[in-house]
């Protein structure tokens, strides 16, 4: 059976070049969006952004017309 490539020193292979790039993307990636949302710059995003017409108890008004009851 045929051993896994080792460098000359016997320590096996380091980690694949599109590993290291994907973990320094992502850590880029993070940090802007941490800094976006520290310093304000993000602008309001969120839930409440789209719910900014709503009362303060939260009910939401039903599309559908109520049945009148029989008289």
């Amino acid at each position: 059976m045929a051993e896994p490539d080792r460098s000359p020193t016997g320590a096996p292979p380091g980690m694949p070049r599109w590993v290291k790039i994907s973990a320094v993307v992502a850590g880029l990636l993070l940090g802007l969006f941490l800094l976006l949302k520290l310093t304000g710059l993000a602008g309001d995003h969120g839930p409440q952004r789209h719910l900014s017409g709503m009362p303060a108890g939260g009910a939401v008004a039903s599309a559908v017309a109520p049945v009148p009851s029989p008289a």
